[in-house]
């Protein structure tokens, strides 16, 4: 990968954590007002840790001498799926092949040593992201649906 396209990717990145933010500020919402408050707090928890990231992203680019339309760009490309359903919102969401990408990504900021820093610590985020929604699948499959929706008020 090249320096450029790292760029890119890393761009990106924050285009992803800002709309993953509004997604899970609205799954939150959603949750909330359905009862279902532990997951509501799960989701707005992420919600504020990715929009963290997204800013990270942001104002590291500009230290590169990105500018905010390389981020705008990327935002072009990206679709959010809202979803109302909070199974479809845990599958949906869980990904974890983004890990995979993110140490990708890490290796082409080799000589960065700032930015790869930053990459790696969202990797540790993503994996704990991963797992708690891996555990909540795994609920829903023994508990039952609607027991593991109980589960959650």
């Amino acid at each position: 990968m090249t320096k450029e396209e790292a760029l890119k990717k890393f761009a990106y990145l924050g285009a992803v954590w800002f709309g993953n933010s509004k997604q899970h500020f609205a799954f939150s919402a959603y949750n909330r007002l359905n009862g279902w408050n532990k997951l509501a707090d799960k989701w707005k928890d992420e919600a504020e840790e990715e929009w963290d990231e997204a800013e990270e992203v942001l104002n590291r680019l500009v230290e590169l001498g990105c500018k905010p339309a390389d981020l705008q760009e990327a935002m072009k490309t990206i679709e959010f799926p809202f979803c109302d359903d909070p199974k479809q919102q845990i599958e949906g969401d869980f990904q974890p092949e983004a890990i995979k990408e993110l140490s990708e990504l890490a290796e082409a900021f080799n000589d960065d040593y700032v930015t790869k820093k930053l990459i790696l610590k969202w990797i540790d985020g993503e994996q704990e992201h991963m797992a708690w929604e891996a555990q909540y699948l795994k609920l829903i499959e023994r508990l039952g649906y609607d027991n593991f929706l109980i589960a959650m008020m």
